[in-house]
């Protein structure tokens, strides 16, 4: 049924369209690719925010804190990952280190220009996963979700209820 499911989709006019496309284009392949893991990850963290104010186990304090620490990481998350995957994955950044890296394939230009899409795609997932989703998120998120929760504490407390 999946296999059904996922052959269906991939046959469906602009999806075929885009794959035949990211096929012979390296740097779509990659932005693809790229735009696919973090649209996984926004996906993931939205549940997990849902999960999280929807938890009753959870002390209201600290509820709120684990919500917002979750969505600031979501969009850390996307727009760190979008924007080192732009970058690693652009014609400028890709040529400076392939043409150091496949010296030896100069004259092979169809070795060459698949050595070029494997490391255009591999380089653009793996710096925007470990670079941006591991190292830049969670500094970025640490501290946009404490901004929030000191804004939570200088807020007046109605003490005549």
């Amino acid at each position: 049924m999946i296999q059904k499911l996922a052959s269906g989709l991939a046959n469906l006019g602009p999806v075929k369209n885009h794959i035949i496309k990211s096929g012979s284009d390296p740097k779509l392949l990659a932005r693809t690719l790229l735009i696919t893991s973090v649209s996984k990850d926004v996906f993931a963290y939205a549940l997990r925010v849902k999960n999280t104010l929807n938890n009753d186990e959870i002390p209201e304090d600290k509820k709120n804190f684990t919500a917002k620490m979750d969505a600031a990481t979501c969009v850390a998350t996307a727009v760190t990952q979008i924007g080192a995957g732009f970058i690693v994955s652009s014609e400028k950044f890709q040529s400076f280190f392939t043409d150091k890296l496949f010296k030896s394939l100069k004259n092979s230009p169809k070795e060459l220009k698949n050595a070029k899409a494997a490391f255009n795609a591999v380089s653009t997932l793996v710096l925007a996963s470990i670079g941006a989703k591991r190292i830049l998120t969670p500094l970025i998120a640490t501290k946009i979700a404490s901004f929030h929760e000191n804004d939570d504490k200088q807020k007046p407390t109605n003490t005549n209820a």
